[in-house]
């Protein structure tokens, strides 16, 4: 089993960074593409060219979800790295979480990057927060039965981390 659940957390940290970039390009600054065939009262030079497109204004619930999904992808960062500079400086005999958590994360993870139009539901947003919370809650359980400096200022980096989730 080993550090499978590391392997889960960190594709699930990537899917989440696709995931933001598409929605930072995706009509980003109104300007599209021209894949040859013309939008409604566009006029193109050739394939390939840039044109302008009229830029939809997000909601302030589009806006909110983005912003909470920058957070909780922040949050995964986080974690990671606490995980790892604990692994680092303790060793250990049985896998820190259950595997089927970083699963269900990565599940998550990849269920939001196949939505339809990348919109996420606020629904898909508390599952992944709380999906989170209950990693860094099973951490910090963990953490606390080691009984050395490195795992006091990994469980007050955890408490720290599980005070900061966002409101959905």
């Amino acid at each position: 089993m080993g550090l499978c659940f590391l392997t889960h957390q960190i594709d699930a940290l990537n899917i989440l960074h696709e995931l933001r970039a598409h929605a930072k390009t995706s009509n980003a600054d109104g300007e599209a593409q021209c894949s040859g065939a013309l939008a409604a009262g566009k006029v193109a030079v050739r394939p390939g060219d840039f044109m302008k497109q009229p830029r939809r204004l997000k909601t302030i619930a589009e806006r909110a979800r983005e912003s909470c999904l920058t957070r909780l992808h922040e949050i995964l960062t986080q974690l990671i790295s606490i995980e790892e500079d604990f692994i680092k400086e303790v060793t250990y005999e049985k896998s820190l979480l259950k595997r089927k958590d970083s699963v269900e994360l990565k599940n998550i993870c990849l269920r939001m990057s196949v939505a339809e139009g990348n919109s996420h539901s606020n629904r898909d947003l508390r599952e992944l927060r709380d999906c989170l919370r209950l990693i860094v809650g099973n951490l910090l359980t963990h953490v606390r039965d080691e009984n050395n400096l490195s795992s006091t200022l990994t469980a007050h980096r955890l408490r720290e981390l599980s005070n900061s989730f966002p409101d959905i």
